[in-house]
């Protein structure tokens, strides 16, 4: 068992550096609650939330930031620079805190006040608030490295990096380890549902779903879900084009990316993909329901990728994804760190004509 210190840097004897990974392999569970939904099928949990940084993003950003470390002359410390007061933020921030490199992370002023604390305080980041909107906080985060004098730096994207994308592929080559682990033969992973914001964690998914699933006849049918007022990935398929939404309107703020990354926006028309779109209070239903089910606490950007099963009489899920007794799913429970309990009770009252 490994036992993750918040120091990822080592000695070794020979006088080289040892870098450890910033995210952790996490459990697939079996949801007895959710695979009644579908009636026979099974549908198990990949445990995201769990990941040291609270969410998924530890995979894509830790990997992107521990590549370039491997990749730089011994002792470099790139200054890290990212622009999200949200999940990617803690990611770059965790990493970097690891990695023992000065951080540096931009937020728009709609960033939450705990998650100021969590940056600044909890990671040693140095935190900027601009703009009001995640676009603008790029915009000057990008002119910042652009403009960066003192040493090396790196520009950690939330999501539309190539090595990003590789870094979550890894999540695939756990699943399907982890199936075998148990029992199941692969070839019975029909379906894997996740939440799309601006598609780092859909891409990723989808490269490695293409690397154990090489024949397109029995490639698992990956389910991109999306909000209402967020659907920048939905908006751009039925466009035919990359569309950039005019504003963010769902209260699901990690997926408030107003454009989707065009390798996402490819990757879906490439591959078997059943694009859903869920209302907000479908979201947060779903994170108090998996809360009330599996005692876990998850952001309502998280609660998506889940609300086609719990709400599967809208969906139908059995009939759309041909789905048998044999049948496995899995949903990717990839966390998030932006909900307190102060502002999952207000999402509650708020929706409550509607839970």
């Amino acid at each position: 068992m490994t036992i993750s210190t918040g120091d990822g840097v080592s000695d070794n004897r020979d006088g080289t550096v040892a870098l450890s990974k910033t995210y952790i392999r996490t459990p697939l569970v079996y949801s007895q609650s959710l695979s009644k939904t579908t009636g026979s099928s099974t549908v198990l949990l990949k445990l995201e939330v769990l990941q040291p940084s609270g969410s998924f993003k530890s995979r894509g950003i830790g990997h992107l930031v521990r590549q370039t470390l491997l990749n730089s002359p011994p002792g470099t410390k790139p200054h890290i620079f990212t622009s999200s007061g949200g999940n990617a933020g803690c990611a770059a921030a965790h990493a970097a805190q690891m990695y023992r490199c000065p951080c540096t992370v931009v937020v728009p002023s709609n960033v939450a006040p705990h998650m100021v604390i969590r940056l600044r305080d909890t990671y040693g980041a140095n935190l900027i608030i601009h703009g009001s909107m995640w676009r603008e906080a790029d915009t000057k985060v990008r002119q910042m490295v652009a403009e960066h004098r003192d040493g090396p730096s790196l520009y950690c994207s939330p999501f539309d990096d190539p090595l990003i994308w590789e870094g979550h592929s890894f999540m695939i080559d756990e699943v399907v380890e982890q199936l075998q682990e148990a029992g199941y033969d692969k070839s019975k992973l029909k379906a894997i549902s996740c939440s799309v914001g601006g598609g780092g964690l859909f891409s990723g998914l989808v490269a490695g779903l293409k690397r154990h699933y090489p024949s397109p006849e029995v490639q698992p049918v990956i389910i991109p879900v999306e909000t209402y007022g967020a659907e920048s990935l939905n908006a751009s398929l039925k466009a035919g084009e990359l569309v950039t939404l005019p504003a963010i309107s769902s209260i699901a703020s990690s997926l408030g990316a107003d454009r989707v990354a065009s390798e996402a926006f490819d990757a879906a028309k490439t591959y078997p993909t059943w694009p859903v779109v869920v209302t907000d209070a479908q979201a947060v239903g779903s994170c108090l329901k998996i809360l009330d089910e599996h005692r876990l606490f998850v952001e309502p950007a998280c609660g998506a990728a889940l609300a086609p099963w719990y709400y599967s009489d809208k969906y139908d899920l059995s009939s759309q994804l041909s789905l048998d007794a044999d049948s496995v799913s899995v949903i990717v429970v990839c966390g998030g760190s932006t909900l307190t309990i102060e502002s999952m009770l207000h999402y509650k009252n708020m929706f409550k004509d509607e839970l």
